[in-house]
C-alpha cells in the first residue's frame, strides 16, 4: 500500500503578473505562510511516516516549492521533483489573491465557493491532468513508501472528489498546509483516508 500525502501549500502573498511577464501571477510566501510551512515541516519529522517518505514532490509554482523548502532540509531528502501538471487551474492568470483577500463579489470566487470550477478553467482537462501526475507519482513508489506532494488546493480537492465519486470537483475546505491522504494499493485502487489534517496548526486556524 503507498501513501500520498497531499499538502495544500501555506499562505501566499497577493501578486500581479509584470508587464510582459509571461508566466502569470506567481507569488511567494507570506509570513504567515513560512510559519505554516516550518511548523508543517516539524509535524512530518516526528510523524510515523518520516522513515517511509520516499520523496517530496511539488507543483512547478513558487508558494508550493516554498511550502516544501523546510521539510526537504529537516528531513534531509534530495531536492523536491517538480511537476508541472500539479500546478493549480489558475496558473498563468494576471493576478493572485489569497483567499483571506477575496471579495465575495468576484464571480469567479462565488463558483469556487459552491464548489465549481470558475468559467475560464476546462474541467475535464485540468482533472485529467491532475488525476494523471498524481497516479503517476503513486505507481512509482515501492510498496509501503509514502510520497509527499506539496500542491494546491484545487488539485488535491479535484484528485480527491474524483475518487469518492463526488460531481462538485471543490467541495473541500482546504487550510494551508493541511494534509490530505490516499491510500493506492498494488493493484491501483485509491482509498482516501482523511481529508483536510492540520494537527500541526494549533493556535493559528
Amino acid at each position: 500500500m503507498t501513501q500520498l500525502l497531499l499538502v495544500r501549500h501555506a499562505e501566499p502573498l497577493a501578486a500581479s503578473a509584470g508587464p510582459g511577464e509571461a508566466g502569470g501571477a506567481d507569488p511567494a510566501l507570506s509570513a504567515r505562510g513560512e510559519e505554516q510551512a516550518d511548523r508543517f515541516a516539524k509535524w512530518l519529522a516526528g510523524a510515523p511516516e518520516r522513515e517511509d517518505v520516499a520523496e517530496i514532490v511539488t507543483s512547478t509554482m513558487r508558494r508550493a516549492r516554498q511550502s516544501a523548502a523546510p521539510s526537504v532540509r529537516l528531513l534531509g531528502t534530495p531536492e523536491p521533483v517538480t511537476v508541472e501538471d500539479l500546478c493549480e487551474f489558475d496558473r498563468g492568470r494576471a493576478s493572485y489573491r489569497p483567499v483571506h483577500l477575496r471579495d465575495d463579489a468576484d464571480e469567479d470566487w462565488q463558483a469556487i465557493r459552491s464548489g465549481v470550477f470558475p468559467s475560464y478553467v476546462d474541467g475535464p482537462a485540468f482533472t485529467a491532468r491532475v488525476t494523471g501526475a498524481l497516479d503517476a507519482i503513486a505507481a512509482r513508489q515501492e510498496p509501503r513508501a509514502t510520497a509527499v506532494v506539496v500542491c494546491h488546493a484545487g488539485v488535491v480537492n479535484t484528485y480527491v472528489t474524483s475518487i469518492l465519486g463526488i460531481a462538485r470537483p471543490l467541495v473541500f475546505p482546504l487550510h494551508h498546509t493541511s494534509v490530505t491522504r490516499v491510500l493506492i494499493s498494488r493493484s491501483g485502487a485509491r482509498r482516501v483516508r482523511s481529508v483536510n489534517e492540520t494537527q500541526h496548526l494549533a493556535g493559528m486556524l
